[in-house]
């Protein structure tokens, strides 16, 4: 496999997963969405799952072109085990803080908060990289989820989805995505001024 494709494999693999997800018999799929009553019992698999499971097609269509979006603009950026790190640790992030500050939440399924995440730590890493569009994109993302705070969800949105359009996951999406650019920034900068044996 050619070396440049290797950064883009989890955002092809994440793709195929959500893909497979949203064939499961309906059975399968109500054991993975996030359910707040089911996590309160010890389900703790569904604060990652739950991302990865769709309300209807459309929902699917619109978090795959989102994916293929961050796949182009940050793909480059971070290797396959860093990314996969990046994106468990945005997952369990948007979970708690659903399940700890937004309780009239108590089903959660979409890529969506996660995806916020991903653009958010991208933006970062480009301002870092001294790339124009990092601030630009970052200022778009904050504006946006200050927006839907303010107006609430978007109506034609949610009939389009056939749900109700989580606009708390995006903020915690983008909250969650500064923690982790913040992290990294800070693991990689200890990690270059650590001595080597």
């Amino acid at each position: 496999m050619p070396a440049f494709t290797r950064p883009y494999l989890p955002y092809l693999a994440l793709a195929a997963v959500m893909l497979l997800f949203a064939i499961l018999p309906d059975s399968w799929q109500s054991m993975l969405r996030y359910t707040r009553s089911a996590i309160e019992n010890g389900a703790y698999w569904r604060l990652f799952s739950g991302h990865l499971l769709h309300s209807n097609g459309w929902h699917l269509l619109m978090n795959l072109a989102g994916l293929l979006l961050a796949m182009l603009l940050h793909g480059r950026y971070f290797s396959p085990a860093t990314l996969t790190m990046h994106w468990m640790a945005g997952a369990l992030m948007i979970s708690v803080a659903l399940y700890l500050f937004s309780p009239a939440i108590s089903v959660y399924v979409g890529l969506s908060g996660l995806l916020h995440c991903m653009l958010t730590t991208g933006a970062v890493y480009d301002i870092r990289q001294r790339q124009r569009g990092g601030a630009l994109l970052l200022v778009a993302l904050i504006g946006k989820v200050v927006w839907e705070q303010w107006q609430g969800p978007d109506a034609a949105l949610a009939e389009l989805i056939n749900a109700n359009v989580a606009i708390d996951a995006h903020l915690y999406g983008v909250l969650s995505g500064l923690c982790i650019a913040l992290g990294y920034a800070v693991a990689t900068k200890l990690k270059r001024y650590t001595p080597h044996n």
